[in-house]
């Protein structure tokens, strides 16, 4: 179909191509005759969008073709956030999106700062993650463009509790989403706080502990003590102190976090203690407890009591235990899918698993295991551990002078299929 200049010309050339009179369109709209006359004619130059739409569903006209003439006739912000609402519900096209919102933000009715802000609001009540994105993205840009900085902020702390949820992309985002620090000044107090904890959180999963601990303390410093953000930044202190072997002050920080009585406190408690029991030689102490917490915890909870009792029995090569450990029925698919943290414990899971199966000599067994282990660290992006686990079945091999089974080849030529796939992408994040 040869371009068409006008709306009136669209709506008229699509009715004539299915040689409908304007009686017929008429009847089937509820449009008067003479309106949808006056309007292919060109004796309305500004058809409201409200009228023509009815026109444009009947003839089935592209939504995009009526929106991208309508655009250029109609500047109003209200009648272009109407638009807006329309393409959202019946089209779902980012990039027409992008373009109304466009327009919006270039609306003469109002000043780029209270256009952007009016858009901002909007975007909230918006539920397609996919377009709620695209918006946002579009705010960052243009706020960044015309000087905007209060909506660049908020723009790209959008941006990045969106992007975070994809935990195939964790560094990427969180290498991103780290910059923002530097615009918090433009933050509510709210929302700066969520930001220092959700970043906390963020780089604590990447074993970015330093890091980590510096965001827990902005957290200190602005939430009040009963913010459950506050609490739950004394507990990432007190692990992330341990694990860059602080021992002092991960048991300062666990000593404060022990006073709060949230029901995930009192797990958490007991496997730092346990923690700390270890490193200070207090083994049966860690043991018992960690044994005693077992009976009664949940089965994402149990995950890290597992792994730190078959790492202490390893440890001590007191197989028999990991063994009767082992009997515990651990189903990946009872294992919550949206925290990275737990997938990174099951990842962990059965690495040690894997352990256990190489030292009493069941290779077969053991590289299963280590190859699911694999697996679960490249959902998360931890890519350093997934090559450990690669890493630790070549060298099984070597240390016990065997050569790799073509069972064993196999096996490894299907996880690097699936791998390739990249069928863990995963949604929600912390």
């Amino acid at each position: 179909m040869a371009q068409v200049l006008s709306i009136g010309k669209l709506i008229q050339r699509y009715r004539q191509n299915r040689d409908m009179t304007l009686s017929q369109l008429a009847e089937l709209t509820g449009l008067h005759k003479g309106t949808i006359s006056k309007i292919e004619n060109g004796d309305v130059k500004r058809p409201e969008y409200m009228t023509i739409r009815p026109l444009v569903d009947t003839l089935e006209i592209p939504l995009e073709t009526l929106v991208e003439l309508h655009m250029n006739v109609d500047k109003r912000a209200d009648t272009l956030l109407f638009v807006l609402q329309d393409v959202i519900q019946h089209s779902g096209n980012a990039d027409l999106v992008r373009k109304v919102g466009t327009k919006f933000l270039e609306s003469p009715s109002d000043d780029s700062q209270s256009l952007t802000e009016r858009l901002y609001a909007f975007v909230d009540s918006v539920e397609n993650k996919e377009i709620r994105l695209a918006l946002y993205q579009l705010i960052v840009d243009y706020s960044r463009d015309h000087g905007i900085m209060p909506f660049l902020a908020k723009g790209l702390y959008q941006v990045y509790l969106i992007e975070r949820d994809d935990f195939t992309k964790l560094r990427a985002v969180y290498d991103s989403g780290k910059h923002l620090v530097q615009y918090t000044n433009f933050l509510s107090s709210e929302e700066r706080i969520a930001l220092y904890y959700k970043l906390a959180i963020h780089s604590f999963n990447l074993f970015l502990y330093t890091q980590s601990i510096d965001l827990c303390l902005n957290v200190l410093q602005e939430a009040d003590v009963e913010d459950l953000y506050y609490v739950n930044a004394l507990g990432i202190l007190a692990d992330s102190y341990f694990y860059i072997e602080d021992y002092e002050k991960s048991e300062y920080y666990l000593h404060l976090y022990t006073r709060y009585e949230y029901p995930h406190i009192k797990t958490n408690v007991v496997l730092m203690e346990a923690l700390l029991n270890a490193k200070k030689g207090n083994l049966d102490l860690a043991i018992a407890k960690l044994r005693s917490f077992l009976e009664t915890c949940s089965e994402d909870a149990s995950l890290p009591a597992i792994n730190q009792l078959i790492q202490l029995f390893l440890n001590q090569n007191r197989l028999d235990d990991v063994k009767l450990l082992l009997e515990r029925n651990i189903s990946p698919l009872s294992i919550s899918n949206s925290n990275p943290y737990i997938i990174a414990r099951l990842a962990e899971y059965y690495y040690h698993k894997g352990e256990y199966f190489v030292a009493v000599g069941d290779l077969h067994k053991g590289v299963s295991d280590l190859l699911e282990s694999a697996w679960h660290f490249s959902r998360i992006n931890d890519i350093d551990h997934e090559k450990e686990c690669i890493n630790k079945i070549v060298s099984s091999h070597l240390q016990q002078n065997i050569t790799m089974t073509i069972s064993t080849l196999e096996k490894l030529n299907k996880y690097y299929e699936r791998s390739a796939t990249k069928d863990g992408k995963l949604e929600g994040f912390m």
